[in-house]
């Protein structure tokens, strides 16, 4: 049997390997040594606004949607019109999405999502699309897939052959207050808003050990999201303009949008309240207005007032 060659008996060889085998072992021992006493790498968080609109078209402006990144790690809360081609925006890959969390199941804050489901996964997605949100969620995830029931078996078994699984759908409905999701970087707690007569509408909690950020999804002013929000570095919240609903609404609709949404004043209020460190207005209504938002949240919160644009981060 061939093999390798032997060993020379000359001692100055005999010497020279030991030689190396001992610095190999000191090198060995040092890298160790340095890894043990290394620092822990600081988490990555970031905050992207990737729709700040409401169900009124707007080029300008893509559908309720928004990002949180950590390390590396894309979580998408909720999912309006244009959402894809934000996320696509950033940078962040389609493939990074660890999970979709719906506040609520009206149209404008779900509409994109069909998209972002089959787009993800034509462009690298190769696991199932993780999506959480109230009671309803698993009956969205059905239709989507019933939507695209001709399109998958085409593009997973004939034509671009992606992976089976990402094609496919985890649905996580949530009923109560909680955490949702949780590994060693982040923790993403659920809590219920008051979007009434919406039945189920949900904001969500993130917290890293470095920051804390909170999305209030839509809802009318609560308590309940007061003190979830409680010291957050970032409160995500949504405004109107009163004097909005009463121009292009007639009295009684006027008054119905003005009982389950925030106004810009009441986000201030909001804010105040849990002591945040920065207010984000998003989910305008109306668009083009920043400085009235500015001037009717300021009259309660003092600290920093941000009126959201797309692919704003933070």
């Amino acid at each position: 049997m061939r093999g390798s060659p032997p060993i020379p008996r000359d001692p100055q060889c005999r010497f020279t390997t030991v030689t190396l085998l001992a610095l190999a072992c000191l090198a060995a021992s040092a890298l160790t040594s340095s890894a043990q006493v290394a620092p822990p790498s600081q988490t990555e968080v970031e905050l992207i606004l990737l729709g700040t609109g409401y169900p009124r078209p707007d080029p300008q402006t893509a559908g309720p949607a928004a990002a949180v990144v950590v390390n590396g790690k894309v979580f998408v809360v909720d999912a309006g019109r244009n959402v894809t081609n934000r996320l696509w925006a950033t940078d962040y890959p389609l493939k990074d999405i660890q999970a979709v969390l719906l506040t609520h199941l009206h149209s404008d804050h779900i509409s994109g999502l069909p998209d972002l489901f089959t787009t993800s996964w034509i462009f690298s997605r190769y696991t199932p699309l993780e999506l959480y949100g109230p009671a309803g969620t698993e009956n969205v995830a059905d239709a989507i897939l019933k939507m695209f029931e001709v399109d998958i078996p085409i593009r997973r078994d004939l034509t671009e052959l992606h992976a089976a699984e990402g094609a496919t759908i985890n649905p996580h409905e949530i009923y109560e207050d909680g955490i949702v999701y949780e590994d060693a970087d982040v923790r993403v707690t659920a809590f219920r808003v008051n979007h009434e007569p919406v039945k189920h509408a949900l904001g969500y909690k993130f917290e890293t050990g470095q920051k804390t950020i909170v999305i209030s999804g839509d809802t009318r002013p609560s308590e309940n999201l007061i003190k979830h929000a409680h010291g957050a570095d970032i409160l995500v919240h949504e405004a109107y303009l009163p004097e909005h609903f009463d121009r292009v609404d007639s009295t009684e609709v006027a008054e119905n949008l003005k009982r389950y949404h925030t106004s810009a004043v009441e986000a201030g209020e909001v804010a105040a309240a849990a002591g945040v460190n920065v207010l984000v207005l998003t989910h305008l209504i109306p668009a083009g207005a920043e400085e009235t938002f500015i001037a009717r949240a300021s009259k309660h919160f003092t600290g920093k007032i941000v009126v959201g644009s797309d692919l704003m981060r933070f």
